[in-house]
């Protein structure tokens, strides 16, 4: 019989397992760019996004959140990397596949 102590255990493994590739930083060129950096903080670093999404997000009674997902190409043969800022703050930044060369 599974306990309820095996139960979150094999949840929390499961959740972390299945989670997205998130990292602290990311190089642009020689720059770094880190979580709690502003958009102007990256754009400086990094130059504009290869693809750009907004919208506002209701998380909490009363409280909605402004979301930006910015995506950065960084060459053919590099991972993509997804940064979401809320509220004028990076939160995250995850690696995404490689750039797909375009089939003749």
């Amino acid at each position: 019989m599974w306990s309820w102590k095996c139960i979150c255990l094999t949840v929390l493994v499961a959740g972390i397992l299945w989670a997205p590739a998130a990292s602290a930083e990311m190089r642009c060129g020689k720059s770094l760019v880190e979580r709690g950096f502003t958009p102007l903080e990256v754009l400086e670093r990094c130059g504009e996004p290869q693809f750009e999404m907004k919208w506002s997000d209701y998380r909490y009674p009363g409280i909605w959140l402004r979301v930006d997902e910015w995506t950065y190409n960084l060459g053919s043969n590099k991972f993509r990397r997804l940064l979401t800022f809320e509220n004028g703050r990076l939160i995250r930044i995850e690696a995404r596949d490689k750039p797909r060369l375009p089939r003749i």
